[in-house]
C-alpha cells in the first residue's frame, strides 16, 4: 500500500457553532454560526449594515471572546497567539489609518525592534508608497503628521503596516469606503500585490468586483 503523503492544510479561519452578543441586554448577533475559510482563499463578506460583518472581524482578531463555540486562526484561538507572533499570522486594514506619534518608520513597525528597515521598505514597495517616502529628505525618519500624506496615501501606509511581517491572513474592513475613485484605483493596485499568496477576508463589494473570490452573506 502506498502511504498517503498529502499534507492536510489547516483552515485559515474556522468558526464553529459561534454565539455572541456584546452584552446580555443586547440582541444576539451570531447564534450557532459556523464558517470555514480555507488557506489561500479570497472571501468577501456581504450583508446589511448591522448584520455583524465588522463584529466577526473583531472575533477573528481576538478582540472579544465568543459566548459559545470557537474561533480559530490556523488551528489556534486568536487569544492564544503570542503578542510577538500575531503580526506574522494576520494583518488588518481598517477604514481609517490609526496614526501613532513618531516617524514613518514607527507607523509601520509600531516600535517592534525585530522589524528591519529592509522589511519596512519592502512593505512600502508592496503598498505603492516606496517612491513617495524615498523622496522625503529624512525618508523613514520623517515625522508623520496628518498633512504629510493624502487620505489615500494613509490607506496605503495602513497596508504597509499590515503586511510588513508577511502575515498569512489579511483582513480588509471597507478600506475604500472613504476614498474617491482615483485614489481607490491606487489602493486597488497596492492590494493586488498585497493579497498575493495570502488568505484574504474582506468587507468590500468593490474589492470583490476587482479581485473576485467567494462572497458569503452575513444575515
Amino acid at each position: 500500500t502506498i502511504p498517503d503523503t498529502t499534507v492536510q492544510k489547516e483552515a485559515a479561519v474556522a468558526i464553529d457553532h459561534l454565539s455572541f452578543r456584546y452584552n446580555e441586554k443586547e440582541r444576539e448577533i451570531f447564534h450557532d454560526y459556523s464558517l470555514t475559510i480555507e488557506e489561500g482563499s479570497m472571501v468577501t463578506l456581504t450583508g446589511r449594515t448591522g448584520a455583524g460583518k465588522s463584529t466577526l472581524f473583531k472575533l477573528i482578531l481576538g478582540l472579544y471572546p465568543p459566548k459559545e463555540g470557537t474561533v480559530q486562526i490556523f488551528g489556534r484561538a486568536p487569544q492564544n497567539i503570542p503578542e510577538e507572533e500575531k503580526r506574522t499570522v494576520y494583518g488588518s486594514v481598517e477604514q481609517d489609518f490609526r496614526m501613532i506619534h513618531g516617524s514613518i518608520r514607527q507607523q509601520i513597525t509600531l516600535d517592534n525592534p525585530s522589524i528591519t528597515d529592509a522589511m519596512v521598505w519592502n512593505a512600502l514597495e508592496t503598498a505603492q508608497l516606496k517612491d513617495t517616502v524615498a523622496s522625503f529628505p529624512d525618508q523613514l525618519d520623517t515625522k508623520c503628521t496628518p498633512e504629510i500624506f493624502s487620505r489615500g496615501q494613509f490607506q496605503l501606509l495602513s497596508i504597509a503596516r499590515a503586511v510588513v511581517c508577511n502575515p498569512k491572513l489579511l483582513l480588509l474592513d471597507e478600506i475604500t469606503a472613504n476614498l474617491d475613485s482615483n485614489t481607490e484605483q491606487l489602493v486597488f493596485k497596492a492590494l493586488a500585490k498585497a493579497t498575493e499568496n495570502r488568505t484574504v477576508l474582506s468587507i468590500s463589494h468593490r474589492l470583490y468586483q476587482v479581485k473576485g473570490g467567494t462572497q458569503i452573506e452575513i444575515q
